[in-house]
């Protein structure tokens, strides 16, 4: 993309009031078609790990991507989030030399953070496979998902700077659909040698991940001018933004997997694995949340700078009509038919329906609330929606630990939908209280 891409990209930023409700909901069903082929190729990996391995097996290496996963968010140290609020706001400004800087600032600081963090966990694996997967055994697995820190880390910042520019369809495919796409295929080619082990499946998301890094970065370059000299944003605002928003991250991918990575330990395998299932299928209406967030979070962040309050107020009402009607329909039919779909799985998947309907119930809920926790980050409430974060981990906790002994899956599910609720109703409020928007962000006009 020219320079002049980037100024159109600029300007349609920092007007915003291009983005129509049928332009948002027109947006957010291209970057979902195109964003559902991550979930629809993790759906397949899912299941075939879960017919190679069975429930216990696919638990286990499903567990060790959640930690290494997880070690990534520190390494991207909040710039997800951060390249979307920086870049949305100086598009408002049309500063292309601080759009350049701060995206290699970012480059730079996730990529140091990545090195040092995948080699400690290479030189640990055996005492964390011996911790985390109670099987010494896996650390071959551990060691090579360990690697796989450094280009998740940065496919993480490229797809977030996609998005930032103005591309949430590619932003999006980077970002969910290119690494399990990769993996899908590397995977089906072990199957020449016959049954794959946990080994020959790790290495096959290590490649995918190297693959689509180098893919995303191209994407990002080609959008950028390469004569506009950089300009970096002061260390001091980025870092101080960025440490309230990787505690955010990690908050969140925490109550996100806490649940399944706690079932081992206060149930079993098997239930995580049933836990695994369900919740993966669920989380396939929270897309929908990332998909639209994509598309308006910068725009959030410039009509904030700009202080357009009543184009602030009217997008996060669309944005929160648009997942309500995109969200309540497959919700439905995923409620209806839990036990059809779960087949597909296996007959010993069929016991996690429960599961899956409580998850539903919590994901629904997070869609007709709206994108309230976007709307804190991106006005610089990142510390507010930080405490909110702490206070719902600690309910969870708390019902997780209660919950699981006796519920195994179900269990962890009611923990991770009653936090989720918690969770948004808090948000909720303060986006009321600090933001004058309305209550409900649905009848936002």
């Amino acid at each position: 993309m020219s320079s002049t891409s980037v100024l159109t990209i600029a300007r349609s930023g920092q007007s915003g009031r291009l983005l129509s409700a049928r332009s948002l909901s027109t947006t957010a069903i291209q970057a979902m078609l195109v964003r559902i082929l991550g979930p629809a190729s993790s759906f397949v990996i899912a299941m075939l790990l879960a017919r190679w391995f069975g429930a216990a097996g696919s638990g286990v290496l499903f567990v060790a991507l959640t930690l290494v996963t997880a070690i990534s968010i520190i390494a991207k140290f909040g710039l997800e989030t951060g390249l979307q609020r920086f870049v949305g706001a100086e598009q408002g400004r049309n500063n292309l030399s601080a759009i350049i800087g701060v995206y290699r600032q970012s480059i730079r600081i996730s990529l140091v953070l990545a090195v040092l963090l995948s080699g400690l966990c290479v030189a640990l694996a055996t005492p964390i496979a011996r911790a985390v997967l109670d099987d010494p055994a896996q650390a071959d697995v551990m060691r090579l998902l360990a690697v796989l820190i450094v280009p998740y880390t940065m496919l993480g910042i490229n797809a977030a700077m996609l998005k930032a520019l103005g591309s949430p369809a590619w932003g999006g495919f980077f970002e969910a659909a290119a690494w399990p796409l990769v993996t899908l295929g590397l995977s089906g080619l072990s199957i020449i040698e016959g049954l794959p082990s946990t080994e020959a499946i790790a290495l096959a998301y290590l490649l995918a991940a190297v693959l689509a890094a180098a893919a995303a970065h191209a994407a990002v370059r080609s959008r950028l001018p390469r004569n506009t000299k950089p300009l970096a944003m002061p260390s001091r605002v980025l870092y101080t933004s960025c440490i309230s928003l990787t505690g955010i991250e990690l908050i969140n991918y925490a109550l996100l997997w806490t649940p399944f990575m706690l079932l081992p330990a206060l149930a079993d395998a098997t239930e995580a694995g049933l836990y695994n299932v369900s919740h993966r299928l669920a989380a396939q209406l929270g897309l929908l949340m990332l998909v639209v967030s994509s598309i308006t979070s910068a725009r959030f962040a410039a009509h904030y700078e700009q202080q357009h309050f009543g184009d602030l107020n009217r997008l996060a009402g669309r944005a929160t009509r648009t997942l309500i009607l995109l969200g309540l329909p497959p919700g439905i039919a995923l409620l209806l038919w839990s036990e059809q779909i779960l087949a597909v799985f296996g007959a010993e998947f069929g016991a996690a329906s429960m599961a899956l309907r409580i998850l539903l119930i919590g994901q629904l809920i997070n869609l007709a609330t709206g994108p309230v926790g976007y709307l804190l980050a991106m006005t610089g409430h990142e510390r507010t929606l930080r405490n909110i974060l702490l206070a719902t981990m600690a309910l969870m906790l708390t019902l997780a630990v209660v919950l699981i002994p006796t519920l195994g899956a179900a269990g962890a599910a009611t923990a991770a939908a009653v936090a989720m609720v918690f969770h948004n109703l808090l948000c909720t409020h303060q986006v009321f209280r600090r933001l004058d928007l309305p209550f409900l962000l649905a009848f936002a006009r």
